[in-house]
């Protein structure tokens, strides 16, 4: 997948993002682990993820796609020198649901394709592409109760 980093800021500067779990600690893309700031003396620039100014004040990024699938939120700052620094300015943030594909967002399974099976019941919502699956809904039809289960 490709810009679901989206951040408001005055075009012309250089900024970047991290990604946070629900527990605040920070992806480390190097080892593919969520971790707590400064873990083997990593600092910002160890964290960051680019974001490519777009003009019109608005900035994008790509979110990595071997974050498991899960809520994080993302937090942008302003680089202030040369590299990434920890004393860099915060100045945004986000949340992004992530399927471990894409980013789920309700217009996207309301828009987009789902396709029942009616065997199973199985219900798979589609992202943008038409064939990648975000999300995995299988209703159970017990007495009282609807089950859905995200893959």
């Amino acid at each position: 997948m490709a810009n679901e980093i989206h951040v408001d800021y005055t075009s012309g500067n250089m900024l970047y993002a991290v990604v946070r779990n629900r527990a605040g600690e920070v992806w480390y893309s190097g080892g593919q682990v969520f971790e707590s700031w400064g873990t083997g003396g990593r600092a910002a620039n160890d964290y960051d993820i680019s974001l490519t100014d777009k003009g019109g004040n608005r900035y994008v990024g790509n979110f990595d796609g071997n974050i498991p699938a899960g809520r994080y939120s993302v937090q942008a700052f302003l680089q202030a020198g040369a590299n990434p620094a920890d004393s860099d300015n915060l100045v945004g943030g986000d949340e992004i649901v992530w399927s471990g594909v894409g980013e789920v967002t309700s217009d996207k399974l309301l828009a987009n394709k789902a396709v029942q099976n009616k065997s199973t019941g199985e219900i798979k919502y589609y992202d943008d592409d038409g064939q990648t699956v975000l999300l995995t809904h299988t209703p159970t039809d017990a007495e009282a109760t609807i089950t859905r289960t995200s893959s």
